[in-house]
């Protein structure tokens, strides 16, 4: 997740480092958000968020909770304004297949 969300979430690398962590099926459920299946339709919800938030990708600058078991695994994200994000994914071949998100 450091990769993810350090490189590929802040610098908006949306099809980057951001795609190679997620399957092209992966399903997203983001807490007040509709579900949502495939990459691209969670890259366009995760730009749709940013551009109603002012366009720029709030900081993400430190994970300082995380464990995992089997291929799932919980992150806590901690914004540099000091707000934090929960997700929790389930992983195959290293991209995530499910993931959920609460901030």
């Amino acid at each position: 997740m450091d990769e993810l969300e350090f490189v590929g979430w802040n610098n908006g690398d949306w099809h980057g480092v951001f795609a190679r962590y997620h399957s092209d099926d992966v399903f997203v459920d983001w807490k007040g958000q509709e579900p949502g299946r495939g990459l691209q339709e969670h890259i366009d919800a995760m730009k749709a968020f940013l551009e109603s938030a002012g366009g720029i990708p709030p900081r993400i600058i430190s994970h300082p909770i995380g464990f995992g078991s089997g291929e799932w695994t919980c992150v806590v994200g901690e914004f540099e304004d000091g707000g934090r994000m929960v997700t929790v994914a389930e992983w195959h071949d290293g991209a995530m297949v499910e993931e959920y998100i609460w901030s």
